[in-house]
């Protein structure tokens, strides 16, 4: 019978199992991939990622059934000189050379499959400084990675060479983390509009907890697709159910017209009552949002304030006690607007 992409994928040996390194080509590597993940998200794009099998990144489609499979290498540069061409040729003690090892992706395929080999690097390469596939290459270049290849690659297959090719993602190692944020941020304006409140960051470190975890289980343990699935991969119906769990415990904001008149007749200036409606939204969603955990610190000592007040005589002088004891003690983003919003909310809770 006719193996599956996923049944070959387990039973090929792996080449490296390395997995766990949590150096900053690995937290590279990663943001990279959920930033892939992101934006195949927001183009309706079917997917199933693994980490750390048989390469950096392996993106899957379909993901029920996947018949096509994209190994991607992720390398990184502190400099902003060129990869050079020799670089990924080099044969360390006769060992395979980065694309040597990328085309041993191709061995114990199924010819049926549709398979690429994809080569990223932060920072342009000396043949290139774009993405480009392998047969857009000058011809120079594509003789002497082919006269390489054949004789490093015993199996080497020629007509497989189109189906290499080279990303220049253009982020700097620094810049990544706030590049990460800024995709995430286009998703939820996509998914939810630009007024959302939902608290992307939050989001973001609970999705790139679990890519680490799947990025740090160790390869040469998988032994079924089952296993290969729920240890190694991350799809798109994973994603879906963490935005949709999102959507649902979203809570309904205090009617701030009531909250306005209430503190305009306590003597607050409008300034002050904008600029705490601007951070109401946030306030709202990081009071359900168990994955903030500076936010829920928070929540709780206002609780545990209004729960030691036998008598709160009304929301201006709560906010007034809120200020009096946490103001001190706030730390960027949240600032005395915030502590304001999310001690109206806890108010309305708790009245």
């Amino acid at each position: 019978m006719r193996k599956s992409l996923l049944e070959a994928l387990v039973e090929k040996p792996q080449r490296e199992t390395s997995g766990s390194d949590t150096s900053a080509r690995f937290d590279y590597q990663k943001g990279w991939a959920f930033c892939q993940m992101l934006r195949r998200h927001m183009e309706q794009a079917d997917y199933l990622v693994a980490f750390e099998f048989h390469d950096d990144v392996l993106f899957l489609t379909p993901s029920a059934a996947p018949t096509s499979a994209e190994f991607f290498q992720v390398k990184t540069s502190s400099a902003a000189s060129p990869r050079k061409l020799a670089s990924l040729l080099l044969r360390p003690k006769k060992s395979n050379s980065i694309l040597g090892k990328m085309f041993l992706n191709f061995d114990g395929l199924l010819s049926g499959n549709e398979v690429q080999v994809i080569l990223v690097s932060n920072v342009a390469f000396e043949f290139a400084g774009k993405d480009i596939s392998a047969n857009e290459l000058p011809k120079t270049v594509r003789t002497k990675i082919i006269t390489k290849l054949k004789d490093e690659i015993q199996s080497f297959d020629v007509e497989k060479f189109e189906k290499l090719h080279f990303i220049v993602s253009g982020v700097s190692i620094e810049a990544m983390h706030s590049y990460l944020h800024g995709e995430a941020m286009e998703l939820f304006n996509s998914q939810f509009g630009e007024g959302h409140g939902f608290n992307v960051h939050s989001w973001v470190r609970l999705i790139h907890s679990e890519i680490a975890r799947k990025n740090n289980y160790a390869s040469d343990k998988i032994a079924t697709v089952d296993d290969l699935i729920s240890k190694k991969c991350i799809g798109r119906k994973v994603v879906n159910e963490s935005l949709e769990l999102l959507s649902s415990q979203k809570r309904k904001a205090p009617d701030m017209t009531l909250v306005n008149i209430e503190l305009k007749d306590a003597g607050w200036a409008s300034q002050d009552l904008m600029r705490m409606g601007k951070r109401m939204p946030q306030a709202v969603t990081d009071f359900t949002d168990p994955t903030n955990l500076e936010a829920g610190e928070l929540v709780n000592q206002l609780e545990e304030l209004f729960s030691s007040q036998p008598d709160v005589a009304n929301l201006s002088h709560f906010i007034g006690l809120a200020e009096q004891e946490l103001r001190a003690l706030l730390r960027a983003p949240y600032d005395l607007a915030y502590l304001r919003a999310l001690s109206v909310v806890i108010y309305y809770e708790k009245i």
